[in-house]
């Protein structure tokens, strides 16, 4: 099975400003990749950076509904060790990439076969270096999945 990694944009986008077309489709597509996850076509995790970073959203009612929908969906959560800091130096080291998305792609790299977000600088940047996974954006990956469906 499949395992996915969502990164925070992935989870405060259903709860962005739906008139911003590119916002509309990614917080569609978050909401397939959530529903076929719910229906156990692939698992969610999660991972300790991505709960301290939750913790920072400034407006508390989007932060109590972000965290309940990251709690509703996670099958897992990567803790995080010097592993996963020291590979997130490497990353910051090799690329263009910011020190938390550095530790997403290093949490994800860890047990997921796939980083979700919705920040095209960050997939730009991480598509540039070896990694173990693929990081691609939600709309792109659905499409992929319902591709693959329609093949078999």
């Amino acid at each position: 099975m499949v395992t996915v990694y969502l990164d925070n944009c992935c989870y405060n986008r259903p709860f962005d400003d739906r008139s911003n077309i590119k916002n509309y489709l990614e917080r569609e597509a978050i909401l397939l990749v959530l529903q076929m996850a719910y229906d156990r076509n692939f698992r969610i995790v999660g991972s300790e950076i991505l709960e301290r970073e939750m913790g920072m959203i400034s407006n508390e009612e989007k932060r109590r509904n972000v965290e309940i929908l990251y709690h509703s969906i996670v099958d897992d959560v990567i803790l995080l060790d010097n592993l996963i800091s020291e590979r997130a130096k490497d990353i910051v080291k090799q690329s263009s990439i910011k020190a938390f998305d550095s530790l997403h792609l290093a949490s994800a790299e860890y047990q997921a076969d796939i980083l979700l977000t919705t920040d095209i600088k960050f997939i730009k940047a991480a598509n540039r270096i070896v990694t173990k996974i693929k990081v691609q954006d939600p709309i792109s990956f659905i499409l992929e999945v319902n591709n693959h469906e329609h093949n078999d």
